[in-house]
């Protein structure tokens, strides 16, 4: 089995991950590592998708400031068209084994911001660049903001202003903030109306508005704020917290969706509406109970 070796994940910057140190572990720790980075050891050597003998470099770097390593794995060949590259990124659980976070042709950096904790990256793959964000259990592309669903509800006056009013924003120059007051810190990024859809069924719009940035939340890297739009137009606080949210299929009073907010870790806090307010319901991970 060929070793472990240690290569740079593009130009870093001020906030990047850092650079852990070779984790000493067993061989057979090392054999399920190359196969969460997609090279499964065959015949006492990593093999790649094509099945043919393969010799990736690997780099442990802390994508989410926990001070854990997880392992970036790089390697080139006719095996990976177009580009004749490919990554993927391993994370090791609490259970002690390693699984894929993302694994695709082409090649990655990092962008210089975060998402729930996580350093965001750009993937390039045939030419075309896409961001690349961590949305709780791995790397994916973000999905295109949702149209708000059809009502016939008056529109509030101020438009998206009335949004982030409702969320507790305020203007400052051309940026729309929270109270958090981050100082222009490299991870901070404002207020941004992150989606736009009817959760509970009932005609009318509600805006998730986010917030980024450690300086406010932490390894966590986000905040988020859930209003509503009422029946005379105007906008309603329906929840916010620190994490991604994550609506789900279960519900609560009225039609409400659970909330699973998202964070570093692998067992996540799932808020429930009451009638009143979303309060604290159960922990899950992927589906299932977890502690």
């Amino acid at each position: 089995m060929s070793h472990l070796r240690l290569v740079a994940l593009g130009t870093l910057a001020m906030a990047s991950p850092t650079f852990a140190q070779t984790p000493q572990i067993s061989r057979a720790e090392a054999a399920q590592l190359y196969a969460a980075g997609g090279f499964p050891i065959v015949k006492n050597q990593p093999t790649d998708p094509c099945g043919a003998p393969a010799k990736p470099t690997i780099t442990f770097v802390d994508m989410n400031a926990d001070k854990r390593p997880e392992a970036l794995f790089i390697d080139r060949g006719q095996c990976y068209l177009p580009d004749r590259a490919w990554f993927s990124i391993a994370a090791k659980g609490a259970d002690g084994k390693w699984r894929q976070l993302i694994g695709q042709n082409g090649t990655v950096k990092t962008i210089g911001t975060m998402t729930g904790g996580w350093f965001d990256l750009q993937w390039t793959s045939n030419g075309k660049a896409q961001p690349l964000r961590y949305d709780g259990t791995g790397y994916t592309v973000p999905k295109p903001l949702k149209a708000a669903t059809p009502s016939k509800t008056p529109v509030a006056a101020g438009g998206d202003a009335a949004i982030y009013r409702a969320a507790g924003f305020t203007k400052r120059g051309n940026q729309w903030r929270s109270d958090c007051d981050d100082p222009d810190t490299l991870s901070y990024s404002p207020g941004t109306i992150e989606s736009r859809s009817d959760l509970n069924g009932d005609g009318r719009p509600e805006a998730v508005v986010t917030e980024g940035g450690t300086y406010c939340y932490g390894n966590t890297g986000t905040g988020f704020w859930l209003v509503s739009q009422q029946a005379d137009g105007s906008w309603k606080l329906m929840t916010s917290s620190h994490g991604i949210p994550q609506f789900l299929k279960t519900k609560g009073v009225d039609g409400w969706p659970d909330i699973q907010i998202g964070g570093p870790g692998f067992c996540f806090p799932v808020s429930r509406w009451n009638g009143k307010a979303y309060v604290s319901h159960r922990r899950e991970y992927e589906g299932k109970p977890c502690k």
